[in-house]
């Protein structure tokens, strides 16, 4: 394909970068949704949803503009970064309101607290960083401590 045919489909760089940002995106979400979907306990759908993000992120830890396209997102595209991350917190409040807690802000603040504490099982520079390390262990202990707080902590009332 040659440049001056992108260019039929796309009026610049900017606008072809933010065209495949929003694909990845989208295809990142769809997997986040089935993983949690498929699975039952809180232990499962936090694993399957660490595991489906990185999955999604390996897709391209070997393709050096990726990283260039995350960044293109949150420089341009800031509301689209944004609503991406409430997505995963939707899914995280998901499986708290599952395992009991009442719909709060209590409830999204500890979504958050979750999501921040599987960062670097989830962040796309620290995915592309260590490639060929094996986090499962340590991934399986902090589910494991993530999974009882969640079960055995008495949801706040609001």
């Amino acid at each position: 394909m040659s440049h001056g045919n992108v260019y039929r489909h796309f009026a610049s760089k900017d606008a072809l970068a933010a065209e495949i940002a929003a694909r990845w995106m989208e295809e990142m979400r769809e997997a986040c949704d089935l993983a949690v979907k498929r699975n039952r306990t809180v232990r499962t759908k936090l694993r399957a949803l660490v595991e489906a993000i990185r999955s999604e992120l390996f897709k391209r830890a070997n393709d050096p503009e990726a990283l260039s396209v995350f960044h293109f997102v949150i420089q341009h595209k800031p509301e689209e970064a944004i609503a991406h991350h409430l997505h995963r917190q939707g899914l995280v409040v998901s499986i708290l309101r599952k395992a009991g807690w009442p719909p709060s802000p209590q409830t999204d603040l500890e979504a958050l607290t979750i999501l921040d504490a599987l960062r670097f099982f989830t962040d796309p520079h620290a995915v592309a960083a260590y490639p060929d390390t094996d986090v499962s262990d340590r991934l399986a202990r902090i589910i494991d401590l993530l999974a009882k707080h969640i079960e055995t902590t008495v949801p706040p009332q609001m």
